[in-house]
């Protein structure tokens, strides 16, 4: 058996915790030794329980490695193993990287660049409202958003996030389970236009302790970290402490100082995190562009001056061609600029945003 397939029956056994599997491949060198060894009854010293191994000894048993991966890719998921070319990079920072990754979804071939946006599920509507900013800049400017799918600031992310751009849920059950079950039409969403990962096999239930574990690869997947809102005993604060331990930066959005939700938020703050006031600052500080300036609606007041732009134009043609006072036009082409809806080209002209470049009067 070749050390890929080992390792995709290994991680997939229901039964063997991705935090027990990585103790066995310490104990026994390769994920091929391990299966060896469990098929023979020699897991003692791999720190393991008893009933542990003979449930994975029964698991083998039954189960073939490829006609395993052919049964999970006819449901919809992945195997990616630590060294496949699509297996994501920024995981191998840390000291314990999941050994295969299940995924639904379309999980890019190389990682892009992703920022990670946590907090409560006891969001306020200000949360919510910072949220919705930060990751509608953040999928405009083309970074991926990752979060936990949980209800309250990783949902709205998420969301948000799909109507711009692409997001990752990491989640802390089988890739095949959705939670919270509120969150079905959203699950299916990311399944499709997004994606899904988790390293527990299939089929496994939410567990408490799973979520630390879980938020470990937020972080590591994330060039940087956002806390939306997060109180004194938000699971963002585990998200944080990983974030930090691998040299990731972390920006919080303030709140206000009467509101125990934002409690964990502001200690952060205290504690020297970085205020984010803007997420157009966070592009920056990471060097990524800005997503382009989306148009608002044309005033209806300046229409006759915007359609006159249908070929470009400059001020002193545009007061001709409408018969209008120059100070009104110039008026009506910085309101018009200002709201994206036009664009100013070197040498005075103006054009419609979006147009290509004509030196032609109207």
């Amino acid at each position: 058996m070749e050390e890929r397939g080992a390792s995709i029956l290994l991680a997939a056994c229901p039964r063997l915790e991705p935090s027990s599997l990585r103790r066995l491949l310490r104990a026994f060198g390769s994920a091929e030794a391990v299966v060896h060894a469990a098929r023979e009854g020699r897991l003692t010293g791999g720190g393991i329980r008893p009933a542990t191994a003979a449930a994975l000894a029964a698991w083998l048993e039954r189960t073939q490695a490829k006609a395993l991966e052919e049964r999970l890719a006819h449901r919809g998921i992945r195997c990616l193993v630590r060294g496949d070319a699509a297996y994501p990079a920024p995981l191998e920072d840390l000291a314990d990287p999941p050994t295969v990754l299940f995924v639904r979804g379309d999980l890019p071939r190389q990682w892009p660049r992703a920022v990670g946006i946590v907090g409560t599920r006891r969001a306020t509507a200000y949360g919510l409202e910072a949220t919705r900013w930060i990751a509608e800049t953040l999928a405009g400017a083309g970074w991926v958003v990752v979060s936990g799918l949980a209800i309250g600031i990783d949902g709205q992310a998420h969301q948000t996030a799909l109507e711009r751009g692409r997001s990752v849920a990491v989640l802390g059950c089988g890739v095949d389970v959705c939670y919270p079950s509120q969150h079905r039409a959203l699950y299916d969403r990311m399944c499709t236009t997004g994606a899904v990962l988790s390293e527990y096999p299939p089929g496994t239930p939410v567990a408490k302790h799973h979520f630390p574990e879980r938020n470990r690869l937020i972080a590591a997947l994330s060039e940087a970290l956002v806390v939306v809102q997060a109180g004194d005993r938000s699971g963002a604060l585990v998200t944080v402490d990983w974030a930090l331990d691998l040299g990731r930066p972390v920006y919080v959005v303030p709140g206000p100082i009467t509101s125990q939700l934002f409690r964990g938020s502001n200690r952060l703050l205290q504690q020297g995190a970085e205020p984010l006031v803007d997420p157009l600052d966070l592009l920056q500080a990471l060097g990524g562009e800005a997503p382009p300036a989306a148009a608002q609606p044309v005033p209806e007041r300046w229409r006759a001056l915007y359609e006159a732009l249908a070929e470009g134009g400059n001020a002193a043609s545009l007061a001709a061609w409408l018969q209008m006072p120059i100070d009104w036009v110039y008026t009506g082409l910085l309101e018009l600029e200002l709201a994206g809806c036009i664009e100013r080209q070197p040498g005075g002209g103006y054009r419609r945003a979006g147009a290509r470049s004509s030196s032609a009067a109207p």
